[in-house]
């Protein structure tokens, strides 16, 4: 028993800590964004370990990532995302789909991910230009659009990403 829990530990540890190390040192600059493995490592974790503790290994994982690389100020916004699009994992794969892991479903997954992310980003500049900047709403819809470059690409990297890694993560942490 107590073995097992350290066991798990460990991996969500270490899996918190690939993503890190992935946004960190795999990622092609693109604007003032980059294209990033990050949120494709985030579905797998929800895949594998589930929706709670799927969230936490994002939190932990992006939210250093965040901290540790000048974006401190923004780490609770990256959070909230993370949990937002972890519920929507939730509600889509293990209430609606039964965890039922084929791999249409995991496919499904990816591009459902991808979609949330664009869309919690256009939502977040779109606040962000109307609010801060004053410009009107369908000026900030715009530059919204602009500025989500980078979530275009790693939403990509997502939709490809998930159902190449998954099956080989599944392996890899299959349990005893």
């Amino acid at each position: 028993m107590v073995n097992n829990k350290i066991r798990e530990l460990v991996e969500l540890s270490l899996y918190a800590a690939l993503i890190i190390v992935s946004v960190q040192f795999i990622r092609i600059p693109f604007g003032p964004q980059f294209v990033h493995l990050g949120n494709a490592l985030v579905v797998i974790a929800v895949l594998i370990f589930g929706s709670k503790k799927g969230a936490l290994v994002a939190t932990v994982g992006l939210g250093l990532f965040d901290i540790l690389n000048g974006y401190a100020a923004e780490v609770w916004i990256t959070i909230l995302e993370s949990l937002i699009v972890c519920y929507v994992l939730h509600l889509v794969f293990e209430k609606a789909l039964k965890s039922n892991d084929k791999t249409s479903n995991i496919i499904l997954i990816g591009v459902i991910a991808a979609v949330t992310k664009i869309i919690l980003n256009f939502v977040k500049y779109t606040i962000i230009n109307t609010a801060v900047a004053s410009l009107p709403l369908k000026a900030a819809m715009l530059a919204s659009v602009v500025k989500i470059g980078g979530t275009f690409g790693t939403s990509v990297v997502t939709i490809i990403a998930v159902p190449l890694l998954y099956p080989v993560f599944k392996r890899i942490l299959k349990k005893d």
